[in-house]
């Protein structure tokens, strides 16, 4: 998979920027409610309250915008309102807290005949290199299952966030449950965890065989998805041998980003038929360079003619200071390989 690519005579500085937007939530985002015991699964109002995390970072960035952000509010609304309702600090068992804005929500609101309830956090962004202000909006929902006691469920979710920025932090935890009704099973009960980078081929983890599993940043490039499948050992069950597979639950690595420059050691001309120069791609992650030996990424290059055609190019790996020939991070061009115009292009990966 590529991690970024570039193109020697073609520079492209976009005027806007854009923005990774996500609310972290500390509990599963589908409740589960037995109509006869009357027990909301996981309770708000338990031990352990709600809290949602507003998480905007620029991309190609590592920081937090939250705290810089003005105008930050939270709202809700129920399946069906027509409109939001502002979220007050102090009421409604909500809590705002003001320097990192995240939300705690300590009273159960997926009771009576509410099934689905929306929180939305809003915000403006104001870039200080463009002196632009960008509006953000991102929307979490929450959702009840209404069940009997012989409802089986496998849910799966994250405990402590979906995204790592700049490998870090170095590894976060998600949780698979068995619940029957709204009571979590612990009893003889084994664990398989898959992964999937495009969310509908699935490959089986070896050795992940527990109710938790330890994404670590370097298992998660850009995007990857993990589900659980719990099965059912208790001989003395009603689902005995039975499996129960998780949703699948999306981490991001927003750190990922590599910025490639090539460089030329003879310029961008050559003069009457003459020459040769020495093109380096140089990789650079959150401003400081990476490989700088050309020895861990592996460089494909490409080439197109003065009407922008592709041509049969073979790159000729050189030794360029401290940079080897193995992974084609420096090449050599002779004159008589540009007619009037070339443009070289190289993916890095």
């Amino acid at each position: 998979m590529a991690k970024t690519s570039a193109s020697f005579t073609l520079m492209d500085y976009t005027d806007g920027i854009s923005l990774i937007t996500g609310i972290d939530s500390n509990l599963p985002l589908t409740s589960l409610y037995d109509v006869s015991a009357k027990v909301l699964n996981p309770s708000w109002a338990g031990s352990t309250s709600l809290q949602l995390t507003p998480r905007v970072i620029k991309a190609g960035t590592a920081d937090s915008l939250v705290e810089s952000m003005t105008n930050r509010k939270w709202y809700r609304r129920v399946a069906g309102a027509s409109s939001w309702s502002e979220v007050v600090t102090g009421s409604n068992g909500e809590s705002v807290n003001a320097t990192t804005g995240v939300l705690s929500v300590s009273q159960d609101k997926l009771v009576g005949n509410v099934n689905q309830i929306d929180y939305k956090f809003e915000g403006n962004y104001l870039d200080p290199i463009l002196s632009l202000t960008f509006p953000v909006s991102i929307v979490v929902t929450f959702s009840r299952v209404q069940n009997g006691t012989s409802f089986v469920i496998c849910r799966a979710y994250a405990t402590g966030g979906t995204q790592f920025k700049n490998d870090q932090p170095s590894s976060l935890q998600i949780k698979a449950e068995l619940i029957r009704g709204t009571t979590k099973d612990t009893t003889n009960l084994s664990y398989k965890w898959e992964k999937s980078t495009n969310g509908t081929t699935w490959s089986l983890i070896s050795g992940a065989t527990s109710d938790t599993y330890s994404v670590t940043s370097a298992s998660v490039e850009s995007f990857a998805m993990f589900r659980c499948t719990i099965t059912d050992t208790d001989s003395s069950s009603n689902t005995y041998n039975q499996s129960f597979v998780s949703e699948g639950i999306a981490f991001t690595d927003i750190s990922d980003p590599y910025q490639a420059v090539i460089i030329s050691t003879a310029g961008n001309y050559f003069k009457n038929n003459t020459g040769s120069t020495i093109l380096v791609c140089k990789v650079y992650r959150n401003g400081v360079e990476v490989d700088s030996t050309g020895s861990s990424l592996t460089y494909t290059w490409t080439m197109t003619d003065k009407n922008g055609n592709a041509v049969e190019f073979s790159p000729t790996a050189v030794t360029y200071g401290t940079i080897g020939t193995s992974k084609k991070k420096a090449i050599s061009v002779s004159h008589d390989q540009v007619d009037v115009k070339g443009t070289f292009f190289c993916e890095v990966s």
